[in-house]
């Protein structure tokens, strides 16, 4: 009896394991689909679809910082463009490109103006 109890939970366990686990991949690939289709205009759109903690978990940084760099884009390195293409399953360009956007946006520099 305790032993088929157990084995019930432990079941239980790996369905919720799975179902998060398709939660993820449907927002990552929602946010996938939406940068390809250059539809996220800022972070608050990304952040709609996953949490902005759920994101710098994945990307491996402390949430302050990545919240510096959110709010300053120049201040993503190379390697965590890389990082967040990844996570989001896009191509480095189309990262960098949309990253470089959020850059020219939030600047008063004529540097950054077309």
């Amino acid at each position: 009896m305790q032993m088929a109890k157990a084995f019930k939970i432990k079941q239980t366990d790996h369905s919720a394991q799975v179902v998060k686990e398709e939660k993820r991949r449907n927002r990552l690939n929602s946010i996938k689909n939406e940068l390809e289709a250059g539809r996220i205009t800022g972070f608050d759109q990304i952040f709609a679809i996953m949490s902005e903690t759920s994101v710098s978990v994945e990307m491996g940084i402390s949430f302050y910082a990545f919240r510096k760099k959110v709010l300053d884009p120049g201040e993503f390195t190379l390697n965590e463009i890389m990082r967040l293409a990844a996570l989001f399953g896009v191509r480095y360009d189309v990262m960098a490109d949309w990253l470089r956007d959020r850059i020219k946006s939030k600047s008063k520099s004529r540097i950054f103006r077309e």
